[in-house]
């Protein structure tokens, strides 16, 4: 069999290999208004390259037969398919009556099959003939001539619905119909071309050509909503002069525009296919191209505080329909910003084909909200201690007075030292109770002056303002916090104070760090496992003359930061059962903390 390659057939075969992939890359996009009708005319012009490639490669009558029969079954087919995906995209399938819809199909298969069987009415010798350029009228055949009118007048319908559907559409719509128009316009010129015998290439290469060049470029626009920054397109449009929008279309465009809320469009692939200024704005691409990638390429899950919403997430075709509210996102290179996000979903016979979210930026709603709940929270807490307070007041400071009052009874009696002694003991313990008192009810649940501080070095100060008697002071601790001095300096305070009433004055207290925090830690006997909560806990103390807020002080402030504190046995220590250790007591503080600037070193103080 003799076969020749020629330019042709490199070509063509690029043009059917194209068409093969642009097939399956439109079938995918369904449910997508008109694919399935687009992607079988892709296949169609497919056909006709493929037919092309054998008739231009090969001088054998029987190839060359067969291949123009491919051909002649594409083009026959092409008119027909275009319009039932005119139809459906321009949203006129329903006004179509099913006689007429009948007609379209119909009219195509019959002539189609007449080709495959080689019936006289089509043969494929005249077409072959037609199609190296010699006259019209060798054609010869009322059947095909009929044919090739239909097709024409169904071609002239397909752009007079797109040429409609281009003036009143608007941004990435607009741009879509234009490339659809225009591969139309290219193909249905080239294809006329060939029929009158005008064309310059052989047979019927004029057209697949056409569509290798042109029809590329319109599809890959189609499909994935992206206009091609290198061509004119604007320029172009612009030669439709002024009527080519109407007031309507004008005016809806400037209000979504110019409205003060975010609009997206996305399809059922999560593919952003439209959006305003103010929502590339609220997306943070206010500088870049967002339609046709990916929702998730512009907003990644991970950047949601609180988890991916139900929208994004959904599988592709399910309807998804809501308001979101207090959607929290916090970019790399912003301020966490908050949105409420109204989703309708966009839905034909059941399938849904996208979605419209609305967006509202409510940050400064949000803010003032927490703002509002933390204030509410810190009334309700010192409320609270206020009862607290009251008890504390009728009840501890109670005692105390009770024993004054009767020291002072038996003073008259006559024997008075030893009596007021114990007057003088109330008396501090009162002041020590007024004192704790009134420094529980100064402190906050939050904290806002922050600075970053040495821990080594706040740790000597707040040794420096206690009684620490025999006392010696090991800091190990090489880091920096961002705490509130005044307050990290009184935990500091009441935990030594801690050690040394509880300890003994002798006692070794140590400040060192561990892998996410730093802890207080001394050799003493340590605290019962049993008492390891309850110490913490505003009242409790294991000694009598302790007025039980100093451990709780401390908790509230490191609550404060954003911190926790447990308490555990120091290092060396072992529980021998659990109503005793043996170990020293040891409070640990989970907080976020760095590497210091440089090393404190010893310190002469620590003693």
């Amino acid at each position: 069999m003799p076969w020749q390659v020629t330019p042709y057939t490199v070509l063509l075969s690029l043009s059917t290999l194209l068409g093969v992939a642009v097939t399956a890359v439109v079938w995918r996009e369904r449910p997508k208004r008109g694919t399935t009708w687009l992607s079988a005319t892709a296949f169609a012009i497919t056909l006709w390259a493929a037919g092309q490639v054998v008739v231009v490669s090969t001088t054998a009558v029987e190839p060359r037969l067969l291949g123009n029969r491919l051909t002649m079954t594409g083009a026959i087919a092409i008119p027909s398919l275009f319009l039932l995906f005119t139809l459906a995209y321009t949203g006129r399938a329903e006004e179509t009556s099913g006689s007429l819809r009948a007609l379209i199909v119909l009219e195509p298969l019959v002539v189609i099959a007449l080709v495959l069987v080689g019936h006289d009415l089509v043969s494929p010798e005249v077409t072959l003939a037609l199609g190296r350029g010699e006259a019209f009228g060798a054609f010869g055949y009322d059947l095909m001539t009929a044919h090739y009118a239909f097709g024409n007048a169904l071609l002239f319908v397909n752009e007079y619905f797109l040429y409609k559907m281009f003036l009143r559409s608007r941004n990435v719509f607009r741009k879509r119909t234009f490339f659809l128009l225009a591969l139309l316009v290219v193909l249905h010129v080239s294809h006329l071309v060939t029929v009158l015998g005008l064309s310059p290439t052989p047979y019927y290469t004029l057209t697949p050509l056409g569509f290798l060049l042109f029809g590329t470029l319109s599809l890959v626009v189609t499909v994935s909503y992206r206009t091609l920054s290198f061509l004119p397109l604007q320029r172009v449009m612009a030669l439709f002069g002024g009527h080519s929008k109407t007031l309507a279309p004008l005016a809806r465009d400037q209000a979504i525009e110019e409205m003060g809320t975010g609009f997206l469009v996305v399809d059922h692939q999560g593919r952003i296919v439209d959006t305003n200024p103010l929502g590339k704005r609220m997306l943070g691409r206010s500088d870049s191209r967002v339609v046709g990638k990916d929702l998730e390429t512009v907003i990644p899950p991970d950047l949601f505080v609180d988890g991916i919403p139900e929208f994004m997430t959904v599988a592709p075709g399910e309807v998804v329909n809501g308001r979101y509210t207090g959607l929290w996102i916090e970019p790399d290179d912003g301020d966490p910003r908050c949105f409420d996000v109204l989703v309708s979903a966009l839905t034909e016979d059941g399938e849904m084909h996208g979605y419209v979210a609305l967006i509202h930026d409510v940050t400064e709603r949000e803010r003032r909200k927490r703002v509002l709940e933390r204030r509410t929270d810190e009334l309700e807490r010192q409320n609270d201690q206020l009862e607290d307070f009251a008890g504390i007041v009728s009840h501890d400071l109670r005692n105390p007075m009770n024993v004054i009052g009767g020291r002072l009874q038996i003073v008259d009696a006559g024997d008075d030292q030893e009596h007021l002694d114990e007057a003088e003991q109330a008396l501090a313990r009162m002041e020590a109770i007024v004192d704790d008192v009134l420094t529980f009810a100064r402190l906050g649940k939050t904290i806002d002056d922050t600075e970053p501080l040495d821990l080594a070095t706040l740790a000597r100060d707040a040794w420096g303002n206690v009684d620490t008697r025999d006392a010696t002071l090991d800091v190990e601790a090489d880091v920096t916090v961002e705490a509130s001095h005044g307050r990290l300096l009184q935990v500091f305070e009441n935990l030594f104070r801690n050690a040394i009433e509880h300890a003994g004055p002798d006692v070794t207290v140590t400040v060192g760090t561990f892998d996410g925090g730093f802890y207080v830690a001394d050799d003493g006997p340590g605290i019962s496992p049993d008492d390891r909560e309850r110490v913490l806990e505003q009242g409790f103390s294991s000694r009598p003359e302790g007025t039980g807020f100093g451990l709780a002080i401390v908790r509230t402030i490191v609550e404060a930061h954003g911190w926790e504190i447990t308490v555990t046995e120091s290092d060396g220590g072992s529980e021998d059962d659990q109503r005793s250790s043996s170990g020293g007591a040891r409070f640990e503080i989970t907080g976020e903390i760095r590497p210091g600037e440089r090393d404190t070193g010893p310190n002469p103080s620590d003693r």
